[in-house]
């Protein structure tokens, strides 16, 4: 039974829509139109029971609908006001409304459990106060300047807003570790930072600090290697933020800048953190178009500027490939903590794969930095004025520029391929959130059946839940060493091409090990253990038998079995021996895939009804809606909007036909009579029951697709 619109907040929604669907048609027609209303408000309880979100649209849009048919009605009703038998058609459609609802809330209570828990919070611990000087946060006028070297030249600039962060701990532990808190949002409502957006996905709740803490442990660096950071990027303003590029510099406790971290996002939501020590030899590149700015006279120790370089392998223009290498040359904004006149002035060079310098990008200060604690209501109104728009015309600046590249410069276009191991894929969708969860649930069957027992570290690229451990269940007496293997999903992505494979080895053929490497969406740490992972030490259980399922459900199964495909082809197709004279087709019977085999017969967390729903939109977007699944979601909505119109046109038809019999209502009394009253010229009971079925032909395409 799914699960997906329960809870108090999904009761509440789906009682306000159910409103909204009726009141139009229960406010008209009163008794006339009770037993079709009753009729659609049951199939909205029995669809939202079984937890299909979509009843809160369509109950809005049979309402609208509703609404449009009867809009004469409801006008004079305004005009003239309600009398007592409008006020007997609203108890009509409370009634209607309340024994659904209070059905639905019956059941979801009883099987609710007790699921809230109060989250554990550290108490007791006993924290000093962290004394080491830091620069305060600042407000940053910028521009942003670009400079093309070839194989076209071509430049711009653009004024551009950054906001600078100290990422400091709360506090000190009495044996001396650092600990953050309350940093998982910075700055004010209407220009802020959230945590959740930077570094790795997820754990907003840990705050800046923890996040920047856990990030350099990964990258084996010490907590006494730093003390803390300064965060400069591109604020939320209103809520709102594109960030190309972040820059933390990371402080030791001496205020030295001995780290720096570039926090790059690309326009196709992917990310990567490079971690610069500021060792390598850095070699003469062009300058900007403007000198930089000249370094501040600086106490004896204190470092200006940071210079590195290192290796490129994330993707960020389609008008660059992925190889070459990046140079950096940053001003030190902060050169020791008091510092009063911070200034931001980062030069980052691309240097092809030739070792020519490519691109020239620079982002430096336009005027002083501004402290938004000293700023008065005027300035702040003043200041939002000038800058509200900044951050709303980043991503149309990109695109504008890309189109003067492609169409005015005729530049070569690379494909993007997947990220590396290295980077972080793009946010998830609803859909590969949930097949996750089934995909960790497979993996746990898999090494269970195996006959090695194997610890597997799954990095979900989830941000709810980035990391995954599955672990063999200890046997008492079978003392074998466990096979570690980390297995990492490069981009959400995999989760829907995965589903298209009949067989899991060869998903992981497919997408890890025989593939190109800019088609990889995982990657695995091992490959050579995957022979032992997929060896069972027992038999596969058999299926759940066709007597547990209906007729229906099997035919559903049946359905996906059928429209099974091949995922995507890959942006960089792999070479073959020669296109004109081989072509290569899948010329087998796909049987039920082992995942689909898994959901049949074992009792996952995510219901078997929900996991097919999935995957039967999957293969029908690939094979009728050019692989996007938003054009068959889109196709979806047009044939509900159009059976709701169906719904609510039977009550104006019912409406239409009682006032030309003279009809105004029928009050209980006249319940049995209200079929005699009303002829079409058919048999009365053929009329109702036709009636009855596109009222809620909806709700009986919402149930057929399960």
């Amino acid at each position: 039974m799914g699960i997906a619109a329960r809870g108090r907040f999904g009761l509440l929604s789906f009682f306000i829509c159910s409103v909204v669907a009726l009141v139009p048609g229960g406010v008209v027609d009163g008794w006339r139109a009770a037993p079709l209303l009753a009729i659609w408000a049951a199939g909205a309880g029995v669809r939202w029971y079984h937890g299909d979100r979509q009843i809160l649209m369509d109950s809005v849009v049979f309402g609208v609908w509703n609404a449009i048919l009867a809009r004469a009605e409801l006008k004079g009703l305004v005009t003239r006001g309600l009398d007592d038998s409008d006020l007997v058609r609203l108890w009509v459609v409370a009634c209607c409304v309340a024994v659904p609802l209070a059905l639905v809330a019956y059941l979801a209570r009883r099987e609710s459990g007790t699921h809230d828990r109060t989250p554990e919070e550290l108490k007791g611990l006993t924290l000093s106060k962290w004394d080491v000087s830091y620069p305060k946060a600042k407000i940053f006028p910028c521009q942003t300047k670009h400079a093309r070297m070839f194989p076209k030249r071509h430049a711009f600039q653009y004024s551009y807003l950054q906001c600078g962060f100290p990422i400091i701990p709360a506090g000190v532990r009495p044996d001396g570790t650092a600990l953050g808190s309350g940093d998982a949002q910075l700055g004010c409502w209407w220009m802020s930072i959230r945590a959740e957006d930077y570094l790795i996905r997820g754990n907003g709740s840990l705050g800046f600090y923890n996040k920047l803490k856990l990030y350099l442990r990964d990258q084996n660096v010490d907590d006494a290697d730093w003390s803390y950071a300064y965060l400069i990027t591109a604020p939320r303003f209103f809520g709102y933020s594109f960030n190309p590029v972040s820059f933390w510099y990371i402080y030791d406790s001496e205020h030295q800048l001995t780290k720096m971290i570039l926090e790059v996002n690309n326009t196709f939501g992917e990310r990567r953190m490079y971690l610069l020590d500021g060792s390598n030899v850095v070699p003469s590149t062009p300058q900007s178009t403007d000198s930089e700015a000249s370094s501040p006279d600086l106490p004896l120790g204190a470092k200006s500027r940071f210079n590195d370089i290192w290796m490129k392998d994330f993707h960020v223009s389609p008008f660059n490939s992925r190889k070459g290498s990046y140079v950096l040359r940053a001003q030190n904004p902060f050169p020791y903590a008091t510092y009063d006149t911070p200034v931001v002035d980062n030069t980052i060079t691309l240097i092809s794969s030739k070792d020519h310098a490519k691109l020239v990008a620079r982002l430096n200060s336009t005027g002083p930095a501004l402290d938004q604690d000293h700023m008065s209501v005027s300035d702040t109104l003043r200041f939002i004025l000038s800058w509200w728009w900044v951050g709303f015309v980043t991503f149309p600046r990109i695109v504008k520029e890309a189109g003067l590249l492609f169409f005015k410069r005729s530049l070569h276009v690379w494909f993007r391929p997947e990220v590396l191991h290295t980077g972080v894929g793009r946010l998830p969708t609803a859909t590969e959130a949930t097949l996750c969860d089934v995909f960790e649930e497979h993996l746990f069957q898999l090494i269970h059946r195996s006959q090695e027992p194997f610890h597997i570290t799954l990095h979900t690229a989830i941000p709810d839940s980035p990391i995954r451990e599955i672990i063999t269940t200890y046997i008492q007496g079978r003392d074998i060493p466990l096979r570690k293997l980390e297995i990492r999903v490069l981009t959400p992505a995999f989760y829907s091409r995965f589903v298209h494979y009949a067989y899991t080895s060869e998903a992981f053929d497919r997408e890890c090990i025989f593939t190109d490497e800019k088609n990889r969406t995982l990657w695995i740490s091992r490959p050579e253990l995957l022979p032992l992972l997929f060896n069972r030490r027992t038999p596969s259980e058999p299926h759940q038998s066709f007597k547990n399922r209906t007729y229906l459900d099997e035919m559903r199964w049946r359905l996906l079995r059928r429209l099974r495909c091949p995922p995507a082809a890959p942006a960089y197709a792999a070479s073959t021996p020669s296109k004109a004279e081989f072509t290569t087709e899948d010329v087998r019977s796909l049987p039920f895939s082992e995942m689909d085999q898994f959901m049949r017969s074992s009792p996952a967390r995510i219901g078997s009804r929900q996991y097919r729903k999935i995957v039967t939109k999957l293969f029908l977007a690939q094979r009728f809606g050019f692989g996007f699944a938003e054009v068959l979601g889109l196709m979806d909505v047009i044939v509900r909007v159009l059976l709701c119109w169906l719904g609510a046109l039977q009550l104006a038809t019912l409406r239409t036909q009682s006032q030309n019999a003279g009809i105004d209502g029928c009050s209980t009394k006249m319940f049995r009579d209200c079929s005699r009253d009303v002829e079409y010229g058919y048999v009365e009971w053929w009329w109702f029951v036709g009636t009855m079925l596109a009222t809620s032909a909806c709700h009986g395409y919402g149930l057929l697709k399960g």
